[in-house]
């Protein structure tokens, strides 16, 4: 006869129960081994910021450690979060709820299992410090101007004045940054904050940062994106520095990249459906922003096609699909049953391995983050014998398999010539590298493929997929790499010999011509010159020219360059 001991974890907060079952089965006197139960890793909690926030709630609180799952709860004494998001397994911000007193932070995985802080968080009555420490202004559109406030404390719904006038519309986009929208010539000589719970800040003097310093977005492509995150976007605007931070919706994106001051790139963080500021933020704490400049779009797949539509009852058939809509995160499934190494090559892309199944068809789903799913009722089709279609002939060199890219970096911008090697090549394959396409792609045989490499990328590592005509498609994952100028191993300035692989730094001394290098064995197509142009936007070129290179500056470089102009140079 089986007991049950119902058991309780240690270390929460009181008032907060996380259960679990401990099966002891005892038979004749003697334990029997039964079989084991796996428990995902127990979240764990480093630190807390702040550690206090007012009673009325409302405060953006940062959770760091380790092991937090998506759909985890925060709990604040015995009060849980009205709203936490999971930035990543080492990272969550969660909104304090209504409370009093103090209490320790527990983090609540979904599996159950949870994590407390030994030091507790206060919840203060109505004092909490507010303050202004400066103003900031963008010129918006249709007569208005965005001014932004910086601070401490700031809490949900404040009001605020400008210049004696009351604003109407108000934004909190975190407990240290308030978003305002005023009439074009607002004066900005004094600002008062007051929230709800009485406390209040005054400000006089006026801006506190220099016009020039001050960022500002136009726009943002794509301007629309999944819910889950992790879409590339391209911010385009004015007065942007290196070291400069973006937030959409108070949260922070990832892998920002100031290409240059007019341009950044950046991966969007994880939200919940709807438009969101996008804020930029300079290191010197000016900050330009874009109301409802993107929105978290869910995103309804649509699956067309399957390559190949047969295989094995026993599974591991590699297939490619095909569509529009897919989004990072996607799940695949085959009559039910999750397709194993499923990647989302890009929005009209995944490749996926099918699993075990029984004869006859199956219904083929793509669920993207959010829920919204597409499907092909008999998407597949399940044999007792094998139906993929049998390996190449040996002119195609075998089944289809990417081996590596030559070289494995290039500069962002650059269609940089790349030789990929592997198998089973068939002419018309096509060639993407982060999901954007090759160009002037040639097979040259089954073994081998030459291609250009897009110039739209960021830079990072990225997946190169081959697929040949029909749908079948292999994947090299982080197979290339977009750099930037500024990884190049400098050389001597002013000229010197670069050898194929190689990279050199030289200065653009001024004048119509300029010698730049002698490239013994760099052959016609192979030297990569880049540099920054005046505006700060990285410009690359390709010569033809021959080894030695004594060329017109201004044939490679229209937008003009000035001299002393750092020049970047690689032969691949």
């Amino acid at each position: 006869m089986m007991k049950e001991v119902l058991c309780y974890a240690v270390g929460v907060a009181e008032g907060v129960t996380v259960r679990r079952r401990l099966a002891v089965v005892v038979a004749f006197a003697a334990l029997m081994l039964m079989p084991s139960t796996a428990f995902a890793d127990q979240p764990v909690i480093g630190t807390v910021a702040p550690t206090s926030g007012p009673t009325t709630g409302g405060t953006l609180v940062t959770i760091t450690g380790s092991g937090f799952v998506n759909g985890a709860s925060v709990v604040f004494g015995n009060a849980y979060s009205p709203l936490v998001t999971v930035v990543s397994p080492t990272q969550i911000v969660a909104t304090t709820p209504v409370g009093s007193g103090v209490g320790n932070v527990t983090v609540i995985n979904p599996d159950g299992t949870a994590a407390t802080t030994s030091y507790p968080f206060t919840f203060t009555n109505g004092t909490s410090p507010v303050s202004i420490t400066g103003l900031s202004q963008v010129t918006g559109s249709a007569g208005t101007a965005t001014v932004y406030i910086t601070g401490t404390g700031f809490l949900p719904n404040p009001s605020v004045t400008i210049g004696g006038i009351t604003v109407t519309s108000v934004g909190l986009v975190s407990s240290t940054l308030i978003a305002a929208v005023v009439p074009t010539g607002t004066s900005l000589a004094t600002a008062t904050v007051l929230n709800t719970d009485g406390t209040s800040a005054s400000f006089s003097g006026g801006p506190t940062t220099n016009p020039s310093a001050q960022p500002i977005v136009s726009s943002v492509s794509p301007s629309t994106g999944s819910p889950s995150g992790g879409t590339v976007v391209t911010i385009t605007g004015s007065g942007f520095v290196p070291g400069a931070t973006v937030l959409f919706g108070g949260q922070p994106a990832t892998n920002v990249v100031v290409v240059g001051m007019t341009s950044i790139t950046a991966v969007t963080p994880a939200s919940t459906a709807g438009p969101v500021t996008v804020l930029v933020s300079n290191a010197a704490g000016s900050v330009g922003g874009l109301n409802s400049a993107f929105t978290y779009t869910l995103t309804a797949p649509v699956l067309s096609a399957i390559a190949p539509s047969t295989g094995f009852t026993g599974g591991g058939t590699a297939v490619t699909l095909t569509g529009t809509g897919f989004t990072p995160g996607a799940t695949v499934t085959f009559g039910g049953l999750a397709a194993s190494n499923v990647s989302v090559v890009s929005s009209t892309q995944i490749v996926a391995t099918t699993p075990p199944g029984t004869v006859g068809s199956a219904v083929v789903l793509v669920t993207n983050p959010g829920g919204l799913i597409s499907g092909l009722a008999s998407g597949f089709t399940y044999s007792a014998t094998s139906t993929v279609p049998p390996t190449p002939p040996a002119s195609t060199g075998g089944a289809l398999s990417v081996a590596s890219v030559s070289p494995s970096s290039g500069p962002v911008g650059v269609a940089t010539l790349v030789t990929i090697t592997g198998q089973g090549f068939l002419p018309g394959a096509i060639v993407t590298m982060g999901g954007l396409p090759a160009t002037s792609v040639t097979v040259i045989s089954g073994t081998q493929i030459l291609a250009a490499a897009p110039t739209g990328a960021t830079a990072g590592s990225v997946s190169v997929v081959v697929t040949n005509a029909g749908g079948v498609g292999a994947v090299l994952p982080n197979g290339y790499t977009f750099t930037t100028p500024g990884s190049s191993t400098p050389a001597p300035s002013g000229g010197g010999a670069l050898t194929p692989g190689s990279s050199g730094l030289f200065v653009f001394r001024g004048g119509s011509n300029v010698a730049l290098v002698t490239a013994s064995g760099c052959a016609p197509g192979r030297l990569v010159l880049w540099a920054t142009d005046p505006k700060g936007q990285w410009v690359g070129y390709i010569p033809t020219a021959p080894a030695v290179i004594n060329l017109s500056w201004d044939a490679l470089f229209p937008s003009g360059i000035p001299a002393g102009t750092p020049i970047y140079a690689r032969c691949t």
